[in-house]
């Protein structure tokens, strides 16, 4: 679907809840392929991570550039916020959650996991995404930008990483 200002697309991992317009919480992977300013979301707090590429730098309020890449912790920040990004070298995708103010409050985080390790899932995790890798949960084999999204009855449960994986985890606790 294209971003809220029509300058690029992004496609939807995960709603909450589910086919409504006003979602609680939205987690997303968007496709840049230029210079371009982000969309302007009142009342949405935005969390995002290089997924793919070599990296971004974001100017944020007209703050010093915030450079990031597939190594940098997530960057959060307010969706009123006036938002550039500079490409550092060619297209990228970014891992975004949003998450509504006054709904609820989100996190996001990078997991890098080696072969044969494993991560417990907390309870206010709601989705992993592969970056890289593979990793398996519940004897279902997940690779690169595929996604599971966490339930009450999943919580406690183990992602294994198969061989070297990188995970994003997008946690969210309403209310």
């Amino acid at each position: 679907m294209p971003w809220a200002n029509g300058l690029g697309i992004t496609a939807d991992v995960f709603l909450w809840p589910p086919d409504v317009d006003e979602w609680t919480w939205r987690l997303s992977i968007a496709d840049v392929t230029d210079d371009v300013p982000f969309s302007v979301m009142p009342d949405i707090d935005r969390h995002i991570m290089v997924a793919r590429g070599v990296g971004m730098g974001l100017v944020i309020n007209g703050a010093p550039e915030h450079r990031m890449d597939r190594t940098t912790p997530p960057l959060s920040f307010d969706g009123e916020s006036t938002t550039t990004c500079r490409l550092l070298d060619g297209p990228i995708a970014d891992l975004n959650l949003m998450v509504r103010r006054g709904r609820a409050v989100g996190s996001l985080r990078r997991a890098a996991l080696s072969a044969g390790a494993s991560l417990s899932i907390a309870p206010d995790a709601v989705a992993a995404v592969v970056l890289d890798g593979v990793a398996t949960i519940d004897d279902i084999e997940l690779a690169p930008f595929d996604a599971v999204r966490f339930s009450v009855e999943t919580h406690g449960a183990v992602i294994a990483a198969e061989s070297a994986a990188t995970l994003a985890i997008a946690s969210v606790r309403v209310g």
